[in-house]
C-alpha cells in the first residue's frame, strides 16, 4: 500500500486553486504521469464523473478510467484512478491562508502485478513525481493559469 501526503502554498485565492485543480481536463497540465484525459460522461464536472485517461507510470504505458469521488467547492476534490494494475485514490484539499491557498494531497495506491513486485521503488518514484508535480501545479498557478 502506498499512502503519501504533499502539500504546497500557492500565491492565489482558494477559489482560483479549486477550479484549475478540481477539472481533470487541466491535469495533464501540472502531473507529469498524465498523457492525456478526456470526459467521458456528459455534463459539469462533480461527484461520478469518469475521464478515459492515458499515463506513464515506472516507464509504462498505462490507460484507465478516472472518476471524481468528492466535490466540495473551495475545499476538497477526490479522484478514483483504475489503470491497468493499478489503483489509485487522490484527496486535494485547500483552505485560504493569507491571501493564497493551502494545498495538501493525499495520495494512497495499492499496487498489483508488476507494480506490487517494485512497491518500494515505486513509492519513491511517485513521491518524487509528485513533489515535481505540485512545484509545477504552484508555477502553473502563480503565472496566472
Amino acid at each position: 500500500m502506498i499512502n503519501l501526503d504533499f502539500s504546497t502554498l500557492i500565491d492565489r485565492p482558494v477559489k482560483d486553486v479549486f477550479t484549475f485543480v478540481s477539472n481533470p481536463n487541466n491535469m495533464s497540465k501540472w502531473n507529469s504521469a498524465v498523457v492525456s484525459i478526456e470526459q467521458i460522461t456528459p455534463g459539469t464536472v462533480g461527484v461520478g464523473t469518469k475521464f478515459k485517461t492515458v499515463g506513464e507510470a515506472m516507464g509504462r504505458r498505462l490507460e484507465g478510467e478516472l472518476q471524481v469521488q468528492a466535490y466540495e467547492p473551495d475545499s476538497k476534490c477526490g479522484f478514483q484512478l483504475n489503470a491497468g494494475p493499478m489503483q489509485m485514490n487522490l484527496i486535494l484539499s485547500l483552505k485560504t491562508v493569507g491571501t493564497g491557498t493551502k494545498i495538501s494531497l493525499n495520495v494512497q495506491g495499492n499496487p498489483a502485478g508488476v507494480f506490487k513486485l517494485a512497491e518500494g521503488v515505486m513509492t519513491g518514484q511517485v513521491k518524487s513525481m509528485m513533489e515535481g508535480n505540485f512545484a509545477k501545479l504552484k508555477s502553473v498557478l502563480e503565472s496566472g493559469a
